[in-house]
């Protein structure tokens, strides 16, 4: 039966149609990208779209941060992904709001401020000195880039910016 199926194959026919069909899948293929964009973002939130990595990056970090409180009494439930999901997914939709705030007020935070933050993390110092490689050894270790990790603290320093300039304002009514 193989051999009859190999026969019947080796066809001019047989050839041409194999060949339609790979063309019709590498066009549905390609159309489904560039329309879609690929398409796989998890949430939106005001046209900003929030992707599986950066959930995924968000459910990490919660599990680390949830180990390092917790120690090894940690029930593994409470590691599970599921579980976690929808909190680390709401997180993720109130910072990007919070980045958007401070968009259209134009805050911003400068290469020299992140530069002298970094400088001055313990994490990243042997004998009181910043060390490049052990920079880079933390960060690998925690799964972090130094360009995600620059732009996630240059993103908390802008939070940070905002939330301190709301609490610090003042204002009186007039019926104050």
């Amino acid at each position: 039966m193989l051999q009859n199926i190999r026969k019947y194959t080796q066809g001019t026919t047989a050839k041409i149609v194999v060949g339609l069909i790979v063309i019709s899948f590498a066009f549905f293929g390609i159309e489904s990208i560039l329309l879609n964009g690929g398409g796989n973002e998890t949430a939106e939130v005001n046209g900003d779209p929030i992707y599986p990595e950066e959930l995924q990056q968000a459910l990490d970090t919660q599990k680390r941060r949830l180990v390092a409180m917790m120690g090894e009494k940690i029930d593994p439930v409470m590691l599970d992904d599921d579980r976690l999901r929808p909190q680390a997914l709401e997180a993720l939709i109130n910072r990007k709001l919070l980045m958007q705030s401070a968009a259209a007020m134009k805050l911003a935070i400068s290469e020299r401020e992140i530069g002298i933050v970094v400088g001055s993390m313990e994490e990243f110092r042997v004998d009181g000195v910043f060390s490049p490689e052990v920079y880079k050894s933390v960060l690998a270790s925690a799964g972090y880039t130094p360009g995600y990790f620059k732009q996630s603290l240059r993103d908390d320093m802008l939070l940070s910016q905002l939330r301190s300039g709301l609490v610090l304002s003042e204002f009186v009514t007039p019926g104050e």
